[in-house]
């Protein structure tokens, strides 16, 4: 017995090691386990205050919309109402939806402009830019208009546009 541990003496000095470190890896990470979960951090929601007034005013036209789609969606949902006032609600949920959307892709699209910052207003056959230039060249125009018609299907006759300069 003497002579095999002697003969291979390394190896087992090996494996005591790498069984010792196995334990204690096991029993670090079982204490550390335990301690995390304990440990609970407050989290609270803040929002940025507006920037400019038309952050202002893209952040409570967002506010208004979303309180108007959430309480057509409680009308969708209510059973006790009749299918054509459930139905009625869904349709204008929809436009609801797809006019947002479309305001989306319109603002979206114009933040890599010379036209930024901007605030795009979609009514029924109609777009109004409200931005914070003080004029816009006769291409940032064009690129308005192209974008209206491609976002929001709305001709160039239906286009307007509200510079700072006209709005003082």
């Amino acid at each position: 017995m003497m002579q095999f541990i002697r003969k291979h003496r390394n190896p087992l000095l090996l494996a005591c090691m790498l069984i010792t470190l196995a334990v204690s890896w096991y029993l670090t990470d079982r204490r550390l386990t335990e301690a995390a979960a304990t440990v609970a951090l407050p989290v609270e929601q803040v929002t940025a205050a507006p920037t400019s007034r038309l952050e202002e005013f893209r952040t409570r036209r967002d506010e208004t919309a979303l309180t108007d789609m959430a309480a057509l969606q409680s009308i969708c949902d209510q059973e006790n109402l009749t299918d054509q006032t459930r139905r009625d609600a869904a349709a204008q949920l929809q436009r609801m939806v797809d006019t947002r959307q479309a305001q989306l892709a319109l603002e979206g699209a114009l933040t890599q402009s010379g036209v930024y910052p901007c605030v795009a207003v979609i009514t029924e056959g109609s777009v109004t830019i409200i931005t914070d230039k003080a004029t816009l060249s006769d291409g940032e125009s064009a690129l308005v208009m192209t974008l209206a018609k491609a976002h929001a299907g709305v001709e160039p006759s239906g286009v307007r546009v509200m510079t700072a300069e006209n709005a003082k």
